[in-house]
């Protein structure tokens, strides 16, 4: 079994990028959602619309912005690159 799916992998780093194609078979969505959430699928009827009434296969990606720049520039803690920390609770909102 495979999966449409890619990684950019970096030496002592690891993955500074994933992407994936997404799902567009409604009947799979619908039971993807039911089994990984327990919700009932009209919940995100919203979603499910975006695939019942039109869609083409598509893929989209992620950068780690902060393991990029780290790969870049050497340095070997991440935290030495993160512009702006984040932890629970420091958030202004």
């Amino acid at each position: 079994k495979t999966v449409a799916a890619c990684d950019v992998l970096v030496p002592k780093i690891g993955e500074i990028i994933g992407g994936s194609q997404r799902e567009e078979r409604l009947d799979v969505l619908e039971a993807r959602i039911k089994e990984a959430t327990g919700h009932d699928p009209a919940e995100y009827g919203w979603y499910c619309d975006l695939r019942r009434y039109g869609t083409v296969p598509h893929a989209g990606f992620g950068c780690g912005f902060e393991r990029l720049v780290r790969f870049v520039t050497g340095i070997e803690n991440i935290r030495d690159v993160i512009p702006f920390p984040r932890w629970p609770g420091n958030a202004a909102f």
